[in-house]
């Protein structure tokens, strides 16, 4: 497998992990009964405070990639830096 293919997997995996994540997360709350949870979180994610502070956490991640002249370098380097996802069994 080339280096890019495993590469792309790899960020593929993380994105997979974050969507189940998030599918976790909403049957959480709507187990729990929280009343406009989702109008809420929509609220709070665009609330543009809430959007500077992550642009701010992202920012260094932004960096990474525009620093590097080659796609496959920069997603290497990105992929590099993030939180590895977690083992699913």
């Amino acid at each position: 497998m080339s280096d890019m293919k495993e590469l792309l997997l790899n960020a593929v995996e993380s994105l997979e992990r974050l969507y189940l994540e998030a599918r976790v997360l909403e049957a959480l709350l709507e187990g729990a009964h929280v009343p406009d949870w989702r109008r809420r979180a929509e609220d709070f994610s665009n609330d543009p405070v809430m959007q500077s502070l992550a642009r701010r956490q992202f920012q260094p991640l932004y960096d990474v990639v525009r620093r590097e002249a080659q796609a496959d370098k920069a997603l290497a380097e990105l992929l590099r830096v993030l939180p590895k996802p977690q083992q699913w069994n």
